[in-house]
Order: structure tokens, then C-alpha cells, then sequence
């Protein structure tokens, strides 16, 4: 899920969701610097890094879904002003 987040987020997505990124980061430093598989307090630790992690995951999900709802909405509204005919006419038959 972490790296799917980071993988998926734009550019402009990033800086919404920085401080649950800088949280989900600070989470899972443990994991990476300090903590083995087999110690003791594994499993703690993954379970609060999945909370983290999933609630940053649905959010982003929710955010992604809703941007697609308003696009969706948006060509739905997209009629053209005027059509633009192919051929030329000379001035009086244009007025």
C-alpha cells in the first residue's frame, strides 16, 4: 500500500497529504532501522503501521475517486459554443 500511495500520488496530490506521508514515514522508520522479523515487538509494530498506512491509503483512494467523479461530471456539461463550419463564405452571406 505504501509504495502504491507514493506511486500514484501526483505532484500537485503530495503536498495535500504531506504530513500523513511524513507520519506513515515516521512509522515505518522502526521497521527499517531497527526492528527484525523475529523480534518481540513485531507485531505491535505492524499493526500500527497498517492503521497508519491503510487510513492514508483509503484517503488517497477517496481523493482519487472523487476527482474522477468531478471530471466525469465536467464532460457531461461540455457543449460546444458555436460549431465551426468547413467551408469559407464570402462576407454578406456570412452576416
Amino acid at each position: 500500500m505504501y509504495n502504491d500511495i507514493l506511486a500514484t500520488l501526483l505532484p500537485v496530490e503530495k503536498p495535500l497529504l504531506a504530513d500523513r506521508i511524513e507520519k506513515m514515514n515516521k512509522a515505518l522508520r522502526a521497521g527499517i532501522e531497527e526492528l527484525r522479523w523475529n523480534a518481540t515487538s513485531i507485531d505491535p509494530f505492524i499493526k500500527a503501521a497498517m492503521g497508519i498506512v491503510s487510513d492514508v491509503d483509503a484517503l488517497v483512494k477517496l481523493m482519487k475517486d472523487n476527482v474522477r467523479k468531478m471530471q466525469d461530471m465536467m464532460k457531461k456539461w461540455l457543449t460546444p459554443l458555436f460549431e465551426r463550419r468547413l467551408k469559407a463564405f464570402p462576407p454578406d452571406e456570412l452576416e
